[in-house]
């Protein structure tokens, strides 16, 4: 029966059944971490960066600057998509559709940070679908990482130049659609 029941709670956790448990699935050049988190869309830009508790922040991350028309509260699992190499924003896009998935937006990227703090001291975590337009005229896009033992909630270029690209120290915040 021991074994039955071991069996079944592995077929689960493959299965994507606990997302929470940060499982990691991996195909061809792609590799997959799920977690679960609850969003709330009607909490302000500002509240959610003080749950965040970061080190520091870009000063153009603000409720004008980020604006939703989401309401309420949502369940998701949020997928930190990893490609072995380094593409341009408009090819992770592209990749992203290819899977089934949306970018995260600002909302969903914070609540991951609120709950998973510690995910971006391994990696620099994305959200494509956040972008606001920079002072140079460039756009930028919101993303967390680190500086020493410092949390960051950053902008970064959405497309610097042409042949730009994210590097493959990147993690892609996606959502199913």
């Amino acid at each position: 029966m021991k074994k039955l029941a071991a069996g079944l709670v592995l077929l689960l956790v493959l299965a994507g059944a606990f997302p929470s448990l940060g499982i990691t699935a991996q195909k061809d050049d792609v590799a997959v971490s799920s977690f679960s988190v609850i969003i709330n869309y009607d909490l302000s830009v500002e509240s959610m960066v003080a749950h965040g508790k970061y080190d520091w922040k870009d000063d153009g991350i603000t409720s004008e600057n980020f604006p939703t028309t989401r309401k309420d509260k949502a369940n998701l699992v949020l997928e930190l998509v990893y490609f072995d190499q380094a593409l341009t924003s408009k090819e992770v896009l592209k990749e992203l559709d290819k899977r089934g998935l949306r970018p995260a937006e600002f909302h969903e990227l914070l609540a991951f940070g609120v709950k998973y703090p510690e995910e971006q001291r391994k990696y620099i975590i994305v959200a494509l679908s956040s972008v606001w337009q920079l002072l140079d005229g460039f756009s930028g896009s919101l993303y967390l990482f680190v500086n020493g033992d410092k949390r960051i909630l950053g902008l970064d270029y959405f497309e610097y130049l042409h042949n730009s690209k994210w590097g493959t120290s990147c993690r892609f915040a996606a959502v199913r659609k």
